[in-house]
């Protein structure tokens, strides 16, 4: 536990002052102060920590609301990335971010997919209609959602996040109810 912490402190540290695709393993390590083997017990890469990040910190900020048209309330997202826009910056904004927007889509693509568990009761067994339906919308949701992370630190966060989280929520809350047809429980 405190291997990780320390790997965990370094890595926030470093993407303070470099852009992610800037930082490598051994500048994770070397900060840390441990050595390359010890980062790999514990991730199988720097792309493995920042997912790990993720669902340790991120994912629990995306409040999933199943009655509401959007499915996730970001506010405490959005409050997190003004607390700390030079981390933000690192992984979306800057022009060596490597793979960080990738893996946050995936990851932001995976709690929309908890979102439409949760709404939807999902089961397992779904057509192929669905499934595929499924992913466009997942995908949807997610590219959304780091499209309006994006646009809002580009304009150096000039909106209320309120009004961020309502650009958000009719953007992405309009086309789910839209998708979801009122004879069909699909989604």
């Amino acid at each position: 536990m405190r291997t990780r912490q320390l790997l965990d402190a370094a890595f926030v540290e470093l993407l303070h002052r470099r852009a992610y695709g800037n930082i490598r393993v051994n500048d994770i390590t070397r900060k840390a102060g441990v050595g390359r083997a010890t980062f790999y017990a514990h991730y199988s890469s720097k792309d493995d920590l920042l997912r790990s990040q993720f669902d340790r910190i991120v994912a629990p900020m995306l409040a999933i609301k199943p009655q509401d048209a959007c499915l996730l309330d970001v506010s405490v997202f959005l409050s997190h990335i003004q607390s700390s826009p030079k981390i933000y910056r690192a992984l979306l904004g800057a022009q060596d971010a490597g793979e960080a927007p990738r893996i946050l889509r995936d990851c932001f693509a995976e709690r929309v997919k908890q979102a439409l568990g949760a709404r939807d009761g999902s089961s397992p067994t779904v057509g192929a209609s669905v499934a595929m339906e499924r992913a466009i919308v997942t995908r949807a949701v997610a590219s959304s959602l780091l499209a309006v992370i994006e646009a809002w630190a580009e304009s150096n966060m000039s909106k209320p996040l309120q009004e961020v989280q309502a650009i958000f929520s009719k953007l992405v809350g309009g086309g789910l109810t839209a998708l979801k047809a009122p004879d069909s429980n699909r989604l």
